[in-house]
C-alpha cells in the first residue's frame, strides 16, 4: 500500500511540474538584440566617414558645408580613443554681437573654419567691421590669457558689444549613462546644495552653488559646455549640422554668414541616420578608475582622494549622480569669473512650449560642471582649452570655483601632487 502511494505522488507531482519543467528545459537563451548592434555599427561608419560635397549618403542633400569645421566626427572625437576630445586645433570659433539696445536680442553663432568654396568662407571681418579676415583664429589671438606674452591679441581691438569665444572639443564616453540621468536627480541636486550653502541669492558669485538649465518643454540640459542641449539625440544633431554641415530633421544647417539667403537642396542626414549615431556614441564605454599597483603610489592616490574632497572640489564635481558612481559632475551651471567669460552658441536653444517658462539662458560667465572621469585622457582643460595641465585648471577656477582653487593653492607641494595624482587616475576607457 506505502509504495501505491509513493508511485501515485511521483505521477501527480510530475503532471503538476511538468509543463514548467517542460518550458524550463525549451527556453532559448536570451535574444541578441541584433537591431541594437545593426543601429551601432552603422552609426559607427557614419561616425568615421569622410564627408564630401554632394556626398551619396547625404539622401540629396548638399553634403558637407557649405560651412563646416571638420570634415568628419572622428576628426576632432579621437583623444584617448575613437570619441574622445580633441586639442586646441579642433576648437570652435562662437562669437556674440549685443545691441545697445537691451531689449534687442544678441546675434549668437558660429564663425567657421572652413567651406567647400570661397565664397562661403566665414571670417571675423563679416562679425564686424575692422576685424581682420580670419577664419580660424588661435586662442591666443581672441583671449588674453595671464602669463602668455602674445603681441598679436586682438580681444583690445573687438568693437564695443562683440565678443569671441571658443569651445574645445569633449569627450564622448559614457555619454549614455549621462543621458538616461534622471531631470529631478539633477534638480535635487540643485536643491540641496542651494540648502547647504543657507539659500544664497541667485546671482551668488561666490558660494559653489549651481542652477540647472531648464528648458521650455520641461527638461533639463545636460551636455554641451553651457548645458544647452537637453538629450544625447540633440547634442548629435546639433553637432553633426554645426561642425559638418549636415542638416537634420533635429537642427538645420547652419547659414554661411556671408550667404545668409543660401538654402540647401534637403536635409544632409534622415532620422534614422542620426539614430544610428547616436546609438554609436551612446555604445562608448565609461571612463575608468585605474589605482596604481604599487603600494607606495596608491596611497598617494587615496590621499589625493581624499584632498579633493577637502579643499572642496566635490562640491560641483559631484562624485556619484544619478546612480552614476565616478562621473564627478553635478551638471549644473556655475559662474566662473570674469576671466572664463565666453558668450556666443553653439546651436540654437530648444524652441520653448506655448506658454512654458524656461529658465535664464547660461550667461557667459557660467559653465557646466564638466565630468572629470576620463580627464587624464582628455586636456587641454577648461571651456576653451586654456590649461595645458590639470594644475593650471584647478588654478584658474575663479567665482564659485575660486575656494577650491584657493585652498588648492595654499597645500603643500606634496599634497597638490597627490591631488593630481588621484585625478590622472580616471582614464579614458
Amino acid at each position: 500500500m506505502k509504495r501505491t502511494h509513493i508511485v501515485w505522488f511521483v505521477v501527480i507531482l510530475t503532471a503538476a511540474l511538468g509543463p514548467a519543467a517542460l518550458r524550463m528545459l525549451t527556453w532559448g537563451k536570451p535574444r541578441v538584440h541584433n537591431e541594437e548592434t545593426a543601429m551601432v555599427q552603422a552609426g559607427e561608419v557614419l561616425f568615421k566617414h569622410e564627408w564630401q560635397p554632394n556626398d551619396p549618403l547625404a539622401n540629396g542633400g548638399d553634403g558637407l558645408g557649405p560651412v563646416f569645421n571638420a570634415t568628419s566626427c572622428k576628426a576632432c572625437h579621437k583623444q584617448g580613443g575613437l570619441g574622445g576630445g580633441g586639442g586646441l586645433e579642433f576648437n570652435v570659433t562662437t562669437f556674440t554681437v549685443r545691441s545697445p539696445n537691451p531689449d534687442e536680442k544678441p546675434r549668437e553663432g558660429v564663425v567657421h573654419s572652413d567651406a567647400v568654396a570661397s565664397q562661403f568662407t566665414e571670417t571675423m571681418s563679416l562679425i564686424a567691421a575692422g576685424l581682420p579676415a580670419i577664419s580660424t583664429p588661435s586662442l591666443e589671438q581672441l583671449v588674453r590669457l595671464a602669463g602668455r606674452a602674445s603681441n598679436h591679441c586682438l580681444a583690445d581691438t573687438f568693437p564695443r558689444g562683440v565678443h569671441f569665444s571658443q569651445r574645445n572639443t569633449p569627450a564622448l564616453f559614457g555619454a549614455k549613462l549621462i543621458d538616461e540621468i534622471p531631470d529631478r536627480d539633477i534638480i535635487a541636486n540643485e536643491r540641496l546644495q542651494r540648502m547647504k550653502w543657507g539659500l544664497p541669492a541667485k546671482n551668488s558669485e561666490d558660494l559653489p552653488v549651481g542652477r540647472a538649465m531648464r528648458f521650455g518643454d520641461g527638461r533639463v540640459g545636460r551636455f554641451g559646455w553651457k548645458a544647452q542641449t537637453a538629450s544625447l539625440s540633440d547634442f548629435v544633431q546639433a553637432a553633426c549640422a554645426n561642425e559638418l554641415g549636415l542638416g537634420n530633421p533635429g537642427q538645420a544647417q547652419p547659414k554661411p554668414l556671408g550667404k545668409p539667403d543660401y538654402r540647401p537642396p534637403s536635409l544632409d542626414l534622415t532620422q534614422v541616420q542620426c539614430d544610428q549615431i547616436t546609438a554609436f556614441v551612446a555604445s562608448l564605454p565609461r571612463p575608468v578608475e585605474r589605482l596604481p599597483l604599487e603600494d607606495a603610489a596608491r596611497d598617494m592616490v587615496i590621499a589625493g582622494k581624499k584632498l579633493f574632497n577637502t579643499v572642496g572640489c566635490a562640491e560641483c564635481h559631484t562624485p556619484d549622480l544619478g546612480g552614476i558612481v565616478g562621473l564627478y559632475s553635478d551638471l549644473l551651471l556655475h559662474r566662473m569669473g570674469p576671466d572664463l567669460e565666453g558668450g556666443g552658441t553653439y546651436n540654437d536653444p530648444p524652441i520653448p512650449f506655448p506658454d512654458a517658462k524656461p529658465g535664464d539662458p547660461a550667461t557667459p560667465g557660467e559653465w557646466r560642471t564638466p565630468p572629470l572621469w576620463g580627464v587624464a585622457d582628455s586636456a587641454p582643460y577648461l571651456h576653451d582649452g586654456r590649461a595645458a595641465t590639470l594644475e593650471e585648471a584647478i588654478t584658474m577656477h575663479a567665482g564659485q570655483g575660486k575656494s577650491a582653487s584657493a585652498k588648492f593653492n595654499v597645500l603643500p607641494k606634496g599634497e597638490r601632487e597627490q591631488l593630481i595624482a588621484f585625478l590622472k587616475t580616471l582614464k579614458a576607457p
